[in-house]
């Protein structure tokens, strides 16, 4: 099976007929923004396909600090290590956006992937990037520092969300630096210092909640990518 980069969602990974029949056997629902879809400590009966619009994947320390852990977009699985595994949440996921998910139980995304065996090694695929990518953030914050850390993050957040205009990438999704600095291990103010430093060497331009990517091949180099 040939190698897929990682912000490629896991529907279209499968085949087109997998694809449509897993959709076909969820159940829709709408979700409205800053909703939450499922709870962290919630058991893990279900898995959740985002079919549109975006979600967060947030977990709480112990002074009830927001951490922001993942975002998700269109064609992708949430909730499935629980509901495979048989055990509880271990984040809250929260809509971005308005949002379009269809829900499957357990026993029924076992059954599919018993039945679509080519689709079971997508999804094995998927787990075993999204563990080593869990790996990978635990060794950047050891090893790298704060604006090392941030470039990651936008390189991620514009391959998966971004929209591509004539001077750079532009990141199509609201953000805010709270949120950054808690998905990179950083505070506010070191995340504000980071990315005035990168529009100073013309490496972002940023506007109210909007960061372009103008040199992805610097920001792949600070971040050791």
């Amino acid at each position: 099976m040939p190698s897929v980069p990682n912000h490629v969602p896991f529907l279209r990974q499968l085949g087109a007929d997998d694809a449509d029949e897993l959709v076909k056997r969820s159940r829709k629902r709408m979700v409205k923004r800053a909703d939450m879809i499922f709870r962290a400590g919630a058991a893990g009966d279900d898995v959740v396909v985002l079919l549109s619009g975006r979600v967060k994947l947030v977990a709480y320390g112990t002074d009830d600090r927001e951490v922001l852990l993942a975002m998700r977009g269109p064609g992708e699985l949430i909730g499935e290590m629980a509901a495979l595994g048989g055990i509880r949440r271990t984040a809250t996921a929260i809509a971005v956006d308005d949002v379009e998910v269809g829900q499957l139980t357990a026993l029924d995304l076992r059954a599919f992937l018993a039945e679509h065996p080519e689709s079971a090694l997508v999804m094995i695929r998927m787990l075993v990037k999204r563990l080593a990518e869990a790996d990978r953030d635990r060794i950047d914050l050891s090893t790298q520092d704060s604006v090392g850390r941030v470039a990651k993050r936008l390189l991620e957040l514009s391959a998966a969300h971004g929209r591509t205009e004539e001077r750079g990438t532009r990141i199509e999704l609201s953000l805010s630096q709270d949120e950054l600095a808690s998905w990179t291990g950083a505070t506010r103010e070191t995340v504000s210092r980071a990315l005035r430093l990168m529009r100073g060497l013309g490496w972002v331009a940023t506007d109210h909640r909007s960061i372009t990517v103008l040199d992805p091949q610097a920001l792949r180099e600070r971040s050791g990518g």
